[in-house]
């Protein structure tokens, strides 16, 4: 299946987490513009008292125009790195979304089928991972059900019985490794 069959087109995949990180980015934008404004004004508000009274008329405007101008920084600033926090989130939380949906049907006994990721998406090494263990899995169970299948074929001769203690030895390995870790 080619990717363009999978392409999303919402923006908040994962809303709490999305809206969580780009509020944090615009909140610590807007306070660093805010800060870096504030300290600013306080220089121009001291040189202000220092100086002469002709300086004091000048540096007045200039105080209120370095308030207005951190302002209006603080707000582009935070909406800027909302943006680039939901851009950069998405790319996260739509391959996680994915994963869910895949662990989900694994936990139900199905076999996911493969899905690409965007060429854009982040976490392709933990795709990558889940998808050799998906396919490690599928092998396993194949490799079981041809064992089961033969022991059927056979029939109840001694080695069918072997086959099927070997199978169940082998799942019950596999089971407790389960429960120790």
């Amino acid at each position: 299946m080619s990717p363009e069959a999978y392409t999303r087109r919402q923006v908040l995949v994962d809303r709490r987490f999305q809206l969580k990180y780009a509020v944090g980015l615009a909140i610590g934008g807007a306070s660093l513009c805010a800060a870096f404004g504030g300290a600013v004004w306080l220089a121009l508000n001291q040189a202000r008292e220092t100086l002469g009274p002709e300086a004091q008329a000048t540096l007045q405007g200039t105080e209120t125009t370095v308030l207005v101008l951190s302002a209006f920084m603080a707000l582009v600033m935070a909406l800027v790195l909302s943006l680039v926090g939901l851009l950069v989130s998405h790319r996260v939380a739509g391959p996680m979304r994915v994963l869910r949906g895949q662990l989900r049907q694994l936990a139900e006994g199905r076999f996911p089928r493969w899905r690409p990721l965007r060429s854009h998406d982040e976490l392709r090494d933990v795709f990558g991972e889940f998808h050799a263990t998906v396919d490690a899995l599928r092998r396993r169970e194949h490799e079981e059900l041809a064992a089961v299948e033969s022991v059927l074929a056979i029939g109840s001769g001694g080695d069918a019985r072997a086959t099927l203690t070997s199978l169940a030895a082998a799942k019950r390995a596999r089971l407790d490794g389960l429960d120790d870790g």
